[in-house]
């Protein structure tokens, strides 16, 4: 009898683990917006690709409100040290690319940015609906 309350009560304790630790990946879709950078080149010009647009399906997509011209590619997500945030690991061209979501902000930071390391720091912030 007092094996099987452990067996209970660890079980209950793993699935609250387990529960806690799920990754809100609702709260990482949308329309975000290239908000604050820091060039590395001045020759960087930043409106190059001034929307990441990251859908349910997987994939990602940097592009201009005016022009056609896109870059494509997948995401998945991880868990952060830190309970706030969550790295977003962005595959493209044979390229991986993290970025730190903490709340509706991504981060990039050198040499880990969508520009092959053009930029010291970048931010995308998520557009409201």
């Amino acid at each position: 009898m007092k094996n099987l309350y452990k067996f209970i009560l660890l079980s209950i304790f793993t699935l609250y683990l387990s529960c806690s630790s799920k990754i809100e990946e609702k709260q990482i879709i949308g329309k975000y917006e290239i908000d604050k950078f820091v060039t590395r080149d001045t020759l960087v010009k930043a409106e190059e690709y001034r929307l990441l647009l990251i859908n349910a399906d997987k994939t990602f997509e940097l592009k201009n409100d005016n022009t056609k011209t896109n870059s494509v590619g997948t995401w998945k997500s991880n868990k952060s040290e830190n309970d706030n945030e969550i790295i977003i690991e962005f595959s493209f061209s044979d390229r991986k690319v993290k970025g730190l979501l903490n709340g509706t902000i991504i981060s990039f930071s050198y040499p880990d940015d969508l520009y092959k390391g053009r930029y010291s720091n970048l931010l995308y912030v998520k557009l409201r609906k």
